[in-house]
């Protein structure tokens, strides 16, 4: 027979990976259940908590893209110097030095560069782009929609701060899809918990 039998076991394992599914791609959760098999129960928790780290870095940055957004960004976390490194601009963005750098190669944004050494010079307006850039992705995430450059640079054609109604649109948006995200996580964190409580105490018997 091809019939396929399920026990408690199995039961369990598919309830965590539909709660899981809320806030985790498939990879993550194949990885963190891994770990869960192999009775490696710290590891996957730690792979969670290392989830909700990066989460909080993403609502870092992202209000301080709503704050762009709304003109309301403190002068001082847009530099106070006139020209700025891209080690600057990570440090007062919370972007990674990478991804600046590819947003740069796709053209979503252009330095100037220095005439004597060639090195990337940043200003106050790249700063504000780089975080719109951030919130426009964010915003097409919101969407349920996987964002692409493509995407990303067909919203920043049309995007006009003096639009205020729009603005704060967008930035609502932003807030109400991470708290989602967030919500999606604990409940998977608590699915993965009582998962990996059930391994602990052999509640699946042999």
């Amino acid at each position: 027979s091809e019939y396929r039998y399920y026990n408690e076991e199995h039961l369990a394992y598919f309830i965590c990976v539909r709660e899981m599914l809320a806030a985790f791609r498939l990879e993550q959760i194949a990885e963190i259940l891994q770990e869960v098999m192999a009775g490696k129960i710290d590891s996957a928790l730690w792979m969670m908590t290392q989830a909700q780290v990066k989460l909080y870095q993403e609502k870092r940055i992202a209000e301080k893209s709503i704050q762009s957004l709304l003109g309301a960004l403190p002068s001082h976390d847009l530099g106070e110097k006139p020209i700025l490194t891209i080690h600057d601009v990570s440090a007062q963005t919370g972007l990674p030095v990478t991804t600046i750098r590819y947003w740069e190669k796709v053209g979503l944004i252009q330095p100037a560069r220095h005439k004597e050494n060639n090195y990337r010079l940043y200003r106050n307006d790249d700063i504000r782009q780089i975080l719109t850039i951030h919130a426009v992705k964010l915003s097409v995430e919101s969407k349920g929609k996987r964002h692409s450059i493509n995407k990303v640079k067909k919203q920043l054609e049309s995007f006009d701060y003096n639009d205020k109604d729009k603005m704060q649109s967008t930035a609502n948006e932003i807030k109400a899809y991470l708290g989602l995200i967030n919500r999606g996580q604990i409940r998977g964190i608590s699915a993965l918990y009582h998962l990996c409580t059930q391994v602990e105490t052999g509640a699946f018997g042999e």
